[in-house]
């Protein structure tokens, strides 16, 4: 069995199409102008359907993420330039045992996290 999509609902379906695009160089599948539904494409197999919130009240609960996995440390620290420097909320670069990581608000108010993992030396 293998995860083929996750479904995230929204406040601004467009607003986040473009961060997935930007930072995570996902490709737009759907008819960019609907303010209610996108599908994006990872290119490897995994689907994002962004769907928009439907109680403006709902939000995710704390902790909740999703997660990118790099293979260099000066990824992640490309990505949290790039990002702050865009003005987006992201933290400081994080090491600890399970790697090298920074957390970021995405829109929609849930957190990406960008991770290297140490090498097994």
């Amino acid at each position: 069995m293998k995860l083929n999509h996750i479904d995230l609902q929204v406040p601004d379906v467009q607003r986040t199409v473009l961060f997935f695009e930007r930072y995570f160089d996902f490709e737009l599948q759907s008819n960019r102008a609907s303010p209610a539904i996108a599908i994006l494409s990872d290119r490897q197999g995994l689907v994002l359907v962004l769907q928009r919130l439907k109680n403006k009240t709902d939000a995710y609960p704390e902790g909740f993420h999703v997660g990118f996995i790099v293979d260099r440390e000066d990824l992640v620290h490309g990505f949290r330039e790039r990002a702050s420097s865009d003005g987006l909320e992201v933290s400081e670069v994080i090491r600890n045992n399970r790697g090298v990581m920074v957390y970021c608000k995405a829109p929609g108010d849930f957190l990406v996290e960008v991770n290297c993992r140490p090498s097994a030396g």
